[in-house]
C-alpha cells in the first residue's frame, strides 16, 4: 500500500478554505519524507505527551563498560544538529534533569514556508492539543501531534506579523493577534476563519497578548498602548459576534503582561466561580477578578531594570500549611530583573487572599519564567541560559545554554514598528528583549521558538533520570539519585515499593553491563542494596559476579559493618572477610567482629585468629556471647596482666564492670535469666583464692591482686559501681561488701603495695563508710584514720592528697569519727597532716574564725573561694575579715593582687593609708597595691601617687613610667619633676615640663636627646620636637618660638641622614616663623642638605597657601554679601506686604479708622486701633476683641510685634458712589498678619 505523504505548505495556501477538507492527493508536488520524520500510521496515533516525551541516547557518549549505545531516529541529541549545550553548573546530577528535543518536522516546514511562499521567520507560537506557529508575514501553520501540517492560514488584510496566539481550553479555537491590530479566530480542525475583529482594541496599535480565560466565551487582549480589553464572544441566530470592553486603560499605566488563571476543569475549588487575571505594568502587578464583577484583589510594587519586562505564571500547587493541613491552590510567580516572587491565592472567610510564600534571587536578569510542573520553574536569562529552579528549596537544579536555538524576540511589537512607533519610550525600552509569545510552557515541557525551528525542553521524572544516567554509564549518580528517591518516600509505602523495584532493576542493569569491569562503581551498588534491605542479591549475584576481584567488595562491606548498617553477613563472605583482614589489619578485624552478629561467624576460625593475634576484646565478646562463658577469658588473661599492658587492663576492667552491672560486653544487655548467674560467676572468679593453674609461688587471690596491681584506683571504682547494684543492698550484700573490703586490706599490705596504692584503698573504704555502704567498724575506722592523719607520705601527688582530704571530710560530715576522737583532736591531726580542707571544716564547725583566712591561704585549691568568703562575710564582725586581711596582706597580694585590691577599694577605702604604711619596706608588694588601686581609679593622696611614681621609676621601664604619667593624675608636677630628674628619665621630664607649660626647658632637653640619638632614631626625635613646638605655638612667645625653630633647623639642615625630613620641617616651620628669616637661615647655613629645589618648593607652597587663603577670604566675603542681600530682600518683601484688617473700627474708642491718625494692627486676628488710643505703658498680652495671643519680638520679650500703618495719603483715597468717603483702603492685596 502506498504511503500517504503530508500535504505541502504551497498546496494548503492555494486551497479555497485553507483546510484539509479541500486537499486532493497530488503525486507531482514535492512532499515530506516519512522516514525522516517518522510519521506513524493513522490508525495508531500517539498522544502529544508520548511524542514530546520521547528521547533517545546521546550519540557522543561512549560506553565506559564496552556496551553499544542504541540509536533512535526521530530527534537528535543536544550536541548534534542544534548546538544547544549543557552548561554544567547544576548539582551532582548535572545534565540529567532537563531533556532537550528538536522538532524536526515542524522546523522543516518552517524552513519550507520561508523559502517557498515567503512566509517569513517565525514570530509567535501556541501549544495545546495542536502546535500553532505564526510568522512575520502573517502566516499561521497548525501542526498535530505527529508534527504533520494540518492547515495553513495567510492573512489577506496586510495586518503584519502574527504577534500572539492562544488555544482555548478544549483546543477547538485559535485566537491570533497581529501587529497592526487585527484579532482572528480560527477553527483548529479545519483552519476556517470564524471571526475577524478589526476594532476591538485601541486604534492604530498592535496586539501584544491574546489570552483565553476560564470562561469559554471570554478572552483578553492587550495592545501596544498598554490597555487591556475583554472580548466576549456571542452567537445569536447563527451569527457570530464579539463585544469589546476596556478593562484597564493604558493612560493609567501600560500593561506589559497578562496571565489569566485557568483552573482544572475536573477539579473542584472555591475559586472556580471567579474569573481571575494577573496584570503587570512596569511599576506594579495586581490581581483582578473579571467575573462576576471587575474588582482589584491585591497589588504590589514591582521594581527592576528599565530594560526588563515583568513576568507572570500561574500553577496549581500542593501546599502544606504550618498546621500540617494540605490544600491545592493556585500559586503565581512574579518576576522582574533577577527577582522571582511566589504568592499563594486562596479563599479565606469568603475573601480572596494573596499570601507571600518566598523569594528567589538569580544571578542575571530574566527574559521569561514558566512553571514546569508544580515543583520547578524554568527561567531564561538575558544570556539565553535556561535555569531550572526548585521552588521549595529555592535552589538552582540545572541550567542549559540556549544561545544556539535562535530565540525569537518580540521587540518589534513593543516598539510599535508596524503602527508607526506610537508607544512610550519606557515601553519600547522594556520590550527590547520581549519573548512572551516565543517561549511557552505546557505541563512539564517548555517550548522555545527559533526563527525557523521549534525546541522542547522537558523535565525528566525520577525514573527517567535514572535511566538516562544508566544509559550514559553514570552509575555513581544513578545510584545516588535512586537512593535519594527511596529515602524521600519513607512515609509513602506505595512510592517506597516502586522505588525499591527501580533500584533492583538498576542492580540488574549494572550486572548486565559490568562484565568487563565488575568492580566499577561497586560501592554505590552495595550501598543501594543494603539500604533497601536486599542482602540476598548482595551475597549471591554480586558476589558470584566478582570472581577473584573480592577485595574492594570486602572493603565496602566492612565500611557498612563499621557504620552499623548491617549486622550479619553470609557465612561464606564472613570467612573471606576474616581471612582478608587478618592479612591487612588484625585490629580492624577486631572492630568488625565486635559489631557483627556472632552467629554469622565461623567460631573455630575466629577464636583461633583472636587468640593468635591477641585480640582481647573479640575474645571476651565471643566467649561471653557465643560460648556463654563469662569467666574463662578472665582466668586466661588476668594472671599474665602487667602494668604496661594498658589496652588489655582497661578492656578487662570495662568487661568486669559490664558483667557486674548486668550489661553485655561491648554493648547490649545480658538475658534477664542469666544476669544473676553471670554476676555470681564473675565475682566468684575475682575473689578466688587460687588460679586454675595455681603455681607454687602464687600469692592468694591472684585475679583481684592482678587488677589492683595494674590500676588500684580504677579497680576500686569498678568495685564501687558493683556495690551500687541491688544484690549488695540487703544483709547478705553487706556481708559480701565487708568480706571484699577485708580481702582488699589483706591484699594491699605495705609489703606488697606502695603507700599511694594503700592510700587509694583507705580513701575508698572511708567513702564507703561515710555513704553507709559499710558498717561502722571501730577497728577499721582507726586504721583508716591512722592513714589519713599521717604527717607525710612519700611520693604523694596533689590528687592523692586531695582524695585523702575528701575522704576525711566525708567521714567527719557523716559523723563517723565521733566515737574515736573529738573535734579538737581532729583539728590538731589535720593541721599536722596539712589537710587544710579538713581544718577549714573543723574551724567553721567550732566557730574559730580568727585563723580561717590563714587556712584558706595555705590551701591552693581554695584560693578562688577565699575571696568569695571575704566578700560574703566582710560586714560580719565575728569573722574579723579586716584584721585577718591586715595580718596576711602580703600573702594575699602575692596570691591575687587584683581581687585583694578590689575588696580594699570597695569595703575599706579609708584604710588605704594604713595598709600602705603597713607595707613600708616591701617595695614590690607596695607597688602592686598602689598600682591596682590606681588602675581601679581610686582617689589616692598626692603623696601616695608620688610614692607610686617613685616605685615605677625603681621597678619598671622608662616607657612604663611615661605611660603612667600620661594616664594618671593627682600627683604634684614639681614633685614629679624632682622624682623623674633624680632617676634621669628625660622623656618623662619633657612630658612634665610640657604639662607645666615650660616649653623652652622641654625643647632644650629634647635637643639633648636629638644630639645624642643615633642615625636611626634621629628622624623620630626630630619629628617629636616639631610636634612639641607645634603644640607650644599658642603659648610660647613669638621670639622664643622662632628661636626654638631656628635652633632645630640649624641642627637638621646640615645633617645628611635627616635629608628625608628636611622639606617637611621647613614647611612646618614656615607656619610659625617669618618667611624672610627662614630663607635667610637656609642661605646662611653651611653644608645645607636641602637642594635649591626644596627651597623653591617651599616658596611655591607658601605662595600657593597665601593665594588659597586670599581666595577663601574673597569667597567668604562674597557669600556673606549674598546672604545679607537675600535676607534684606526677604525682609523688604515682608515689609511691603499688604495687611488684612478685619475691623474698620478702633477697638478702644470704637471710631472709624479713616482719620489722619496712625493705625496699629495687632497679630494674626487683624484687629486694629488708633495709635493715640493705646499707651506704651498698657500691658497687652492678647487681643481685647478675640483674646488671640499677641506675638512678641524675638529680641525683647516685652516688646509687642505690632505693625504701624502710616497715615492714609490722598492718593490712597478714591471717590466712589458705593463706598463711604474717607474709608480705609489698602494698596496691596489683603493678607492675614502673622
Amino acid at each position: 500500500m502506498a504511503q500517504l505523504k503530508a500535504p505541502s505548505l504551497q498546496s494548503l495556501l492555494e486551497s479555497d478554505r485553507g483546510s484539509t477538507d479541500s486537499l486532493q492527493l497530488d503525486l507531482e508536488f514535492e512532499g515530506l519524507d516519512d522516514v525522516e520524520f517518522a510519521i506513524p500510521p493513522t490508525d495508531v496515533l500517539p498522544t502529544l505527551e508520548t511524542v514530546l516525551s520521547e528521547f533517545e541516547a546521546d550519540s557522543d557518549v561512549a560506553s565506559e563498560l564496552g556496551m553499544p549505545v542504541p540509536r533512535a531516529t526521530p530527534t537528535p541529541s543536544i550536541g548534534e544538529d542544534c548546538g544547544v549545550r549543557g552548561d554544567g553548573r547544576g548539582g551532582s546530577s548535572s545534565g540529567s534533569i532537563m531533556r532537550y528535543t528538536l522538532l524536526h518536522g515542524i522546523s522543516a516546514q518552517l524552513n519550507s514556508a520561508a523559502e517557498r511562499v515567503n512566509a517569513g521567520a517565525a514570530s509567535a507560537c501556541a501549544v495545546a492539543a495542536y502546535i500553532a506557529v505564526g510568522t512575520s508575514h502573517g502566516h499561521i501553520l497548525n501542526f498535530d501531534v505527529t508534527q504533520t501540517l494540518r492547515w495553513a492560514h495567510q492573512d489577506k488584510h496586510s495586518q503584519g506579523a502574527v504577534s500572539t496566539m492562544a488555544f482555548n481550553a478544549d483546543s477547538t479555537r485559535l485566537l491570533a493577534g497581529f501587529a497592526r491590530g487585527l484579532v482572528t479566530m480560527l477553527d483548529t480542525q479545519t483552519g476556517d476563519v470564524l471571526r475577524e475583529l478589526f476594532d476591538v482594541i485601541t486604534p492604530n496599535s498592535g496586539v501584544l497578548h491574546v489570552k483565553w480565560t476560564s470562561r469559554t466565551s471570554l478572552a483578553l487582549c492587550a495592545d501596544a498602548g498598554g490597555s487591556v480589553w475583554s472580548l466576549s464572544f456571542t452567537r445569536k441566530l447563527g451569527i457570530r459576534g464579539c463585544s469589546s470592553r476596556c478593562l484597564f486603560s493604558g493612560a493609567r499605566g501600560e500593561v506589559c503582561a497578562v496571565e489569566p488563571l485557568i483552573m482544572d476543569a475536573h477539579g473542584r475549588h472555591e475559586l472556580d466561580q471567579y474569573c481571575i487575571v494577573a496584570l503587570a505594568t512596569l511599576s506594579k502587578y495586581f490581581i483582578v477578578t473579571v467575573r462576576p464583577r471587575l474588582r482589584v484583589i491585591k497589588f504590589h510594587a514591582l521594581q527592576g531594570p528599565a530594560d526588563c519586562l515583568p513576568l507572570l505564571a500561574w500553577h496549581m500547587v500542593l501546599i502544606q500549611a504550618a498546621d500540617t493541613t494540605r490544600s491545592v491552590d493556585p500559586v503565581i510567580v512574579v518576576g522582574r530583573g533577577n527577582q522571582l516572587f511566589f504568592h499563594q491565592l486562596f479563599v479565606a472567610n469568603g475573601r480572596i487572599t494573596l499570601l507571600y510564600l518566598r523569594h528567589v534571587q538569580l544571578h542575571s536578569s530574566l527574559l521569561s519564567a514558566h512553571w514546569l510542573g508544580p515543583k520547578c520553574v524554568a527561567s531564561l536569562d538575558t544570556s539565553e541560559i535556561l535555569h531550572l529552579v526548585d521552588v521549595r528549596s529555592s535552589r538552582e537544579l540545572e541550567c542549559m545554554d540556549m544561545a544556539n536555538a535562535g530565540l525569537v524576540y518580540g521587540s518589534a511589537q513593543f516598539k510599535g514598528l508596524a503602527t508607526g512607533g506610537n508607544v512610550s519610550p519606557a515601553f519600547a525600552l522594556a520590550g527590547t528583549n520581549a519573548c512572551y509569545n516565543s517561549v511557552v510552557s505546557r505541563g512539564t515541557q517548555l517550548y522555545v521558538l527559533g526563527a525557523r525551528s521549534l525546541h522542547i525542553i522537558g523535565v525528566r521524572t525520577w525514573s527517567e533520570r535514572i535511566s538516562y544516567l544508566v544509559k550514559n554509564h553514570r552509575w555513581q549518580e544513578a545510584c545516588q539519585l535512586a537512593l535519594d528517591g527511596y529515602v524521600a518516600s519513607a512515609e509513602r509505602p506505595r512510592k517506597r515499593a516502586q522505588a525499591k523495584e527501580r533500584i533492583i532493576m538498576l542492580f540488574k542493569e549494572y550486572i548486565a553491563n559490568s562484565a568487563r569491569a565488575p568492580d566499577y562503581c561497586l560501592g554505590a551498588i552495595v550501598n543501594c542494596l543494603i539500604t533497601i534491605g536486599e542482602l540476598d542479591l548482595l551475597w549471591t549475584q554480586l558476589w558470584e559476579r566478582l570472581h577473584n576481584n573480592t577485595e574492594l567488595f570486602l572493603q565496602h562491606i566492612s565500611e557498612h559493618i563499621e557504620q552499623e548498617t548491617i549486622h550479619s553477613v553470609n557465612p561464606v563472605i564472613s570467612q573471606a572477610l576474616v581471612d582478608y583482614w587478618l592479612q591487612q589489619s588484625p585490629a580492624k578485624l577486631e572492630q568488625l567482629i565486635l559489631k557483627l552478629d556472632w552467629m554469622c561467624l565461623d567460631l573455630n576460625q575466629v577464636l583461633k585468629a583472636v587468640k593468635k593475634h591477641q585480640l582481647y576484646r573479640a575474645q571476651l565478646y565471643l566467649n561471653a556471647c557465643a560460648l556463654n562463658d563469662y569467666t574463662t577469658a578472665l582466668t586466661e588473661l588476668l594472671p599474665p596482666l602487667r602494668a604496661d599492658q594498658t589496652d588489655l587492663g582497661n578492656c578487662l576492667l570495662v568487661y568486669i564492670s559490664s558483667c557486674l552491672a548486668g550489661r553485655r560486653f561491648p554493648s547490649g544487655d545480658i538475658p534477664e535469666d542469666q544476669v544473676q548467674q553471670v554476676k555470681h560467676d564473675v565475682l566468684r572468679c575475682l575473689t578466688s583464692q587460687h588460679s586454675s593453674s595455681s603455681p607454687v609461688d602464687e600469692l592468694p587471690y591472684p585475679y583481684l591482686r592482678a587488677l589492683l596491681k595494674f590500676d588500684t584506683r580504677e579497680t576500686l571504682n569498678v568495685i564501687s559501681l558493683a556495690f551500687q547494684e541491688r544484690e549488695f543492698s540487703n544483709e547478705l550484700g553487706y556481708s559480701h561488701r565487708k568480706r571484699i573490703i577485708y580481702l582488699l586490706l589483706e591484699i594491699m599490705t605495705p609489703e606488697n603495695a606502695t603507700w599511694a596504692e594503700i592510700g587509694c584503698l583507705l580513701n575508698f573504704i572511708a567513702q564507703q563508710i561515710s555513704t553507709q555502704c559499710l558498717p561502722r567498724d571501730k577497728q577499721l575506722l582507726e586504721r583508716v584514720l591512722s592513714y589519713l592523719a599521717q604527717e607525710s607520705i612519700a611520693n604523694e601527688s596533689t590528687r592523692q592528697h586531695s582524695e585523702r582530704e575528701s575522704a576525711w571530710h566525708e567521714l567527719l560530715t557523716s559523723n563517723c569519727l565521733a566515737d574515736i576522737s573529738s573535734d579538737e583532736e581532729q583539728l590538731k591531726l589535720a593541721q599536722r597532716a596539712r589537710c587544710y580542707y579538713v581544718v577549714e571544716y573543723l574551724l567553721e564547725k567550732l566557730q574559730r574564725y580568727d585563723n580561717m583566712l590563714d587556712c584558706l591561704i595555705h590551701n591552693p585549691t581554695r584560693h578562688e573561694t577565699m575571696f568569695a568568703y571575704m566578700e560574703r562575710h566582710v560586714n560580719n564582725s565575728e569573722r574579723r575579715i579586716y584584721a585577718q586581711l591586715r595580718e596576711h596582706l602580703g600573702e594575699l597580694l602575692e596570691i591575687n593582687a587584683t581581687e585583694t585590691t578590689r575588696i580594699i577599694a570597695l569595703h575599706y577605702p579609708g584604710k588605704i593609708s594604713e595598709l600602705v604604711e603597713l607595707l613600708h619596706g616591701k617595695k614590690p608588694l607596695l607597688f602592686r597595691l598602689l598600682q591596682c588601686l590606681n588602675e581601679r581609679h581610686c582617689e589616692l593622696q598626692p603623696i601616695q601617687m608620688e610614692l607610686l611614681l617613685e616605685l615605677y621609676c625603681n621597678l619598671e621601664q622608662p616607657d612604663e613610667v611615661l605611660e603612667f604619667l600620661k594616664n594618671s593624675a593627682g600627683y604634684r608636677l614639681n614633685k614629679a619633676v624632682d622624682i623623674v630628674e633624680r632617676h634621669q628619665l628625660k622623656r618623662a621630664v619633657i612630658y612634665l615640663y610640657e604639662q607645666q607649660e615650660c616649653y623652652a626647658k622641654a625643647f632644650d632637653l629634647s635637643m639633648e636627646l636629638l644630639r645624642a640619638a643615633d642615625v636611626n632614631a634621629a628622624e623620630k626625635e626630630a619629628k617629636e620636637i616639631a610636634e612639641l613646638l607645634a603644640r607650644a605655638a599658642p603659648t610660647l612667645p613669638e621670639k622664643e618660638l622662632e628661636r626654638c625653630w631656628f635652633t632645630l633647623l640649624q641642627y637638621i639642615l646640615p645633617q645628611q641622614e635627616l635629608q628625608s625630613i628636611t622639606k617637611s620641617m621647613l614647611h612646618e616651620a614656615s607656619q610659625h616663623i617669618d618667611l624672610h628669616n627662614l630663607v635667610q637661615l637656609i642661605m646662611n647655613t653651611h653644608n645645607v642638605s636641602s637642594s635649591f629645589g626644596d627651597i623653591k618648593d617651599l616658596l611655591m607652597s607658601m605662595l600657593i597657601s597665601s593665594r588659597q587663603e586670599t581666595e577663601a577670604l574673597r569667597l567668604a566675603a562674597d557669600k556673606l554679601c549674598q546672604n545679607l542681600h537675600t535676607e534684606f530682600a526677604e525682609q523688604r518683601h515682608l515689609a511691603r506686604r499688604g495687611l488684612w484688617v478685619t475691623s474698620m473700627r478702633c477697638l478702644i474708642c470704637r471710631q472709624r479708622l479713616y482719620d489722619q491718625t496712625p493705625v496699629l494692627v495687632l497679630g494674626p486676628c487683624g484687629h486694629a486701633f488708633h495709635e493715640r488710643c493705646w499707651s506704651e505703658t498698657t500691658a497687652l498680652q492678647k487681643c481685647p476683641r478675640c483674646e488671640e495671643p499677641l506675638p512678641f519680638e524675638p529680641d525683647d520679650a516685652q516688646q509687642l510685634s505690632i505693625v504701624r500703618l502710616p497715615c492714609p495719603s490722598q492718593h490712597l483715597l478714591k471717590s466712589s458712589n458705593t463706598m463711604e468717603l474717607g474709608s480705609l483702603q489698602l494698596k496691596a492685596p489683603p493678607r492675614r498678619f502673622c
